[in-house]
């Protein structure tokens, strides 16, 4: 179902960024202090290298009772990218195939933005649909993941 929207339209492009070597008590101090819920994650030797968000946070550190870990140590490194060229649709697609809330946004390769589950249905709420789907894989296989 394509909307006619492109994922550029709606994605947000300001980028808060955190070394891979922050602690994970000062990302979560960052998150607070910027009002988001996730930080992309970068090293001086590879640039963005992934992504934590506030579900790692919980998952990984609060219910472990351990907050000595650096945000390398939790942080999810395969990030799920789409061009900003793709309809949300595809993007609403992808977050239900992959059971994420966010995706980093590439435009000639290079992360120029990140697009969440909350962008796409204050947008189009019909996309809700999308988004809760289970993982099929005939659906799965359709989709390009840049």
């Amino acid at each position: 179902m394509e909307t006619g929207i492109k994922v550029g339209d709606c994605m947000k492009t300001s980028l808060v960024t955190v070394p891979e070597s922050t602690s994970v008590v000062d990302a979560a101090k960052k998150m607070a202090e910027t009002g988001v819920g996730s930080l992309l994650v970068f090293s001086s030797a590879k640039g963005i290298c992934g992504i934590i968000t506030e579900r790692d946070l919980v998952s990984k550190v609060l219910a472990t009772g351990k907050t000595n870990y650096l945000v390398r140590d939790i942080c999810t490194k395969n990030l799920i990218t789409i061009q900003i060229t793709e309809d949300i649709s595809i993007a609403a697609k992808l977050m239900g195939i992959k059971n994420i809330k966010r995706l980093a946004v590439i435009r000639q390769g290079k992360i120029v933005g990140v697009v969440s589950q909350k962008d796409l249905i204050s947008i189009a709420p019909s996309l809700y649909d999308l988004i809760s789907e289970s993982p099929q894989m005939p659906l799965a296989q359709k989709l390009k993941v840049y």
